[in-house]
């Protein structure tokens, strides 16, 4: 079920959220809670569901022991705890790649295909958000053995936080210290913090339906169908396009997540901080998908990173981090997807990272903060020519389409004006989780306008054009 669909946002969402305060005791909540978490996500497919119980049990279940087992057999059972859910993403997420990659080996080896190797890679569906929640379950098992969590008793209130739907299709990754205490808490409705996650949500569905769903029409028509009819001037404002395209409806997905979760006094972490602005690679990473950086951070790169570094030489340090750097870099671009461009996207990442890195302190010098940030991020739109284009055939010509070998072509005025004016909205408005209508004037009334006005206007888009699913969910 869609966030920008009418069944989500006129039934779905007004039934929970009365049916939510409708309840006075907290553990009918979670229950409640849970309960519309599974019909929401079994709703897209009825088996994802026993896939998520099967991670949230193996989860929940790792925890227990860890506070049993003797110390040292507690990292053995913190690795049996990462195994299972790390199997149903592997199986589900990377069995296709891999099977269909060895079949086109074998196939170019021995002159003889594998039809039926083919067809298996193909058959299998990814299930939505099994990136989020594995990451999730991951997450709880670590920290649990790090001791920074006690195991959660009740398996109601895990699978709660496991399958809150509001974040678990495309996050923002949630840890259950944040999460986890919220749910033991009682929350009596409070009408400021309430219109507060309407204004959210309304932002959110505005960023997905009028702007990026907009943006996305020139992408779709233009990149990784014909490179060869690609030119520098309609390359660029194709690749500008997606990177606006793709924040706006990540933002904007996250931003209904958030407002969703705050009208029932949840207060998830936000997600993105207009990375147009960074005037650093590294900075534009920590500030796109926040989350899911942060989790590479303290559940990858710091344990790859750690030990052994008082007797090496500050040279042999540093390369140590790079590479411990591409290594959490290629994991992040797989997890965006089970193919080689995915896996190239995130080592082209890393390497920009690396470089500027080395050359700010090489040479100390810093250009002005507003052209680093203009060059960051027409650098990491042009890598997003290996995050759009899916077949890397059609890679090698795009990317000469925007070094001008096709000519220099033209560009659609209007798109491109309003393309402008999204741009110029990211670098000059605070991100819309920072936004505090408590302290509008007539924050109620602004709040319905706000509403009100985005409903309106989102209506009359739908009444032009299906809802499209975020593009997050294939994820």
């Amino acid at each position: 079920m869609l966030f920008n669909t009418f069944r989500f946002i006129l039934v779905f969402a007004p039934a929970f959220v009365l049916g939510f305060y409708a309840l006075r005791r907290q553990s009918w909540r979670v229950a409640f809670t849970a309960v519309a978490s599974y019909a929401f996500y079994g709703y897209a497919n009825h088996l994802y569901p026993f896939l998520l119980l099967t991670a949230t049990g193996w989860a929940w279940g790792a925890g227990l022991l860890l506070e049993r087992v003797a110390e040292q057999r507690r990292k053995a059972a913190m690795w049996l705890g990462i195994a299972g859910p790390l199997a149903l993403l592997v199986a589900f997420k990377y069995s296709g790649f891999l099977a269909d990659d060895t079949a086109s080996f074998v196939e170019t080896v021995t002159g003889r295909g594998l039809p039926s190797l083919h067809a298996f890679a193909h058959g299998i569906v990814l299930p939505v958000g099994i990136s989020f929640y594995t990451f999730e379950a991951i997450s709880y098992v670590v920290d649990v053995y790090r001791r920074r969590i006690d195991s959660e008793r009740s398996v109601l209130r895990f699978a709660t936080f496991m399958a809150f739907f509001p974040h678990m299709i495309a996050g923002p990754i949630v840890r259950y210290e944040r999460l986890g205490p919220q749910l033991r808490r009682f929350h009596r409705f409070d009408s400021g913090l309430f219109f507060s996650g309407v204004v959210l949500f309304a932002a959110g569905l505005a960023k997905k339906v009028l702007i990026a769903d907009t943006l996305a029409t020139y992408p779709d028509a233009h990149l990784g169908v014909d490179p060869a009819s690609l030119q520098f001037l309609s390359g660029w404002v194709a690749m500008f396009a997606f990177a606006g395209q793709i924040y706006f409806d990540f933002s904007g997905y996250t931003d209904m997540a958030l407002g969703l979760s705050r009208m029932i006094g949840i207060d998830l972490p936000w997600n993105f901080d207009r990375p147009a602005r960074a005037p650093h690679p590294a900075d534009f990473w920590n500030r796109w998908n926040v989350t899911l950086s942060r989790w590479l951070r303290d559940y990858v790169y710091v344990p790859l990173n750690h030990g052994g570094g008082r007797r090496r030489s500050r040279g042999r340090k540093q390369a140590r981090r790079d590479v411990t750097l591409l290594i959490t870099m290629a994991i992040a671009g797989l997890w965006h997807g089970a193919s080689l461009n995915f896996l190239c996207w995130g080592l082209y990442v890393g390497v920009l990272v690396i470089v500027t890195r080395r050359i700010g302190a090489a040479t100390g010098w810093n250009l002005p903060t507003w052209l680093a940030a203009a060059c960051t991020y027409t650098a990491m739109t042009f890598g997003g020519v290996l995050f759009r284009v899916h077949d890397m055939a059609l890679i090698p010509g795009t990317v000469a389409a925007l070094f001008g070998f096709h000519g220099l072509g033209s560009i659609p005025q209007a798109f491109t004006v309003f393309l402008a004016l999204t741009l110029i909205y990211t670098v000059t408005v605070p991100e819309e989780w920072r936004w505090q209508p408590l302290r509008w004037p007539a924050m109620r009334v602004a709040a319905l306008a706000t509403g009100a006005g985005a409903v309106v206007g989102i209506a009359f888009v739908w009444m032009i054009a299906p809802p499209h699913p975020f593009v997050y969910f294939q994820f």
